[in-house]
């Protein structure tokens, strides 16, 4: 009989969860950290407090936004790879922390195919080119042919490595040759542009909207494969005559690798219902980001492909790792 009640015990044991770990029924039991790799203020910290906000609603735990800026955003996600994975460590990664900024910086803080559990997506920012109205442009097209005319003189105001990486995809794809110039962020190149110092820029539709609606910067495509319902109006890059062009910048959330299946899953299926309420699209409408509702497969499908891809642009391009 003792035999019997042993074996029984022994098999409750190996069936019992392993401690430590978030069981999905009482995930989350306390609050969980969504760390952040840029400072109070930014866009990425808005939308996570934007999300981690109604996540808190959602579960009665609250969501805690820690901000740990470094590295171009890399620092934090760093911080997640090396997190317990038990779901109360998240991170919101951006476009430039998964997909290329680990092809530009010597160090190797984590490996952005390995080290993650894909949540899912989060909102994307439609990226534009710009020209100055001193340029005279009227379209991609004239871009093109004034630079093919021009090779090597048309100068491109560059704010961040993100931006370069558009152009460099650019001269590819329409078999250009366009000068960088490297600036502080996109504001001070912005002015040089507006003023004719340098002819075109790429940013965020929202970061310049004001500007393209004062007529200071002419808008003459969107990176995305589809058109921005932002900016209706202007074509996307590959209706301008540019095939197989695609540049986006995109936020997601991700959890250290080895978080529990039913964890991502549920943390997935809440996310999706806060990226569908019309209060979230609101706001998210306000700093011009569309939300971006995905599965986790989607999501890994994607950074597994663009990071491919920007590696290749890199390695191209010959641009060196910091």
């Amino acid at each position: 009989m003792k035999r019997a009640h042993c074996i029984v015990a022994a098999c409750l044991a190996l069936l019992a969860p392993a401690s430590g770990f978030a069981q999905p029924d009482a995930y989350p039991s306390r609050p969980v950290k969504l760390l952040v790799g840029y400072p109070p203020g930014g866009a990425s910290d808005t939308i996570s407090r934007i999300v981690g906000a109604e996540l808190s609603k959602l579960n009665g735990q609250s969501f805690v936004i820690e901000n740990r800026p470094g590295v171009g955003g890399m620092l934090a996600m760093g911080m997640v790879a090396k997190a317990p994975a038990d779901g109360y460590t998240l991170g919101l990664a951006v476009s430039g922390t998964l997909t290329t900024g680990p092809h530009l910086q010597s160090a190797k803080l984590y490996d952005p195919l390995n080290d993650f559990e894909s949540v899912g997506m989060v909102a994307k920012a439609p990226m534009v080119l710009l020209a100055g109205p001193a340029a005279g442009y009227d379209n991609v097209d004239a871009v093109v042919r004034d630079a093919r005319k021009r090779p090597g003189q048309l100068m491109f105001a560059s704010g961040a490595q993100a931006f370069e990486l558009a152009l460099q995809l650019f001269k590819t794809k329409a078999g250009v040759d366009i000068t960088t110039v490297s600036y502080q962020g996109g504001a001070p190149a912005s002015i040089d542009v507006m003023s004719g110092r340098a002819q075109l820029m790429v940013d965020t539709i929202g970061a310049q909207q004001e500007n393209i609606k004062a007529g200071k910067l002419k808008a003459l495509a969107v990176l995305d494969s589809t058109r921005s319902p932002i900016a209706p109006d202007v074509p996307t890059m590959a209706e301008a005559g540019v095939k197989g062009y695609e540049a986006l910048g995109w936020t997601a959330l991700v959890a250290p690798k080895g978080t529990p299946p039913a964890v991502v899953q549920k943390l997935n299926t809440q996310l999706q219902e806060v990226l569908k309420m019309p209060q979230v699209k609101q706001k998210l409408d306000a700093l011009a980001f569309e939300p971006w509702p995905s599965t986790p497969q989607f999501m890994q499908k994607t950074v597994a492909a663009e990071y491919a891809k920007w590696g290749e642009v890199v390695r191209v391009s010959g641009m060196k790792a910091k």
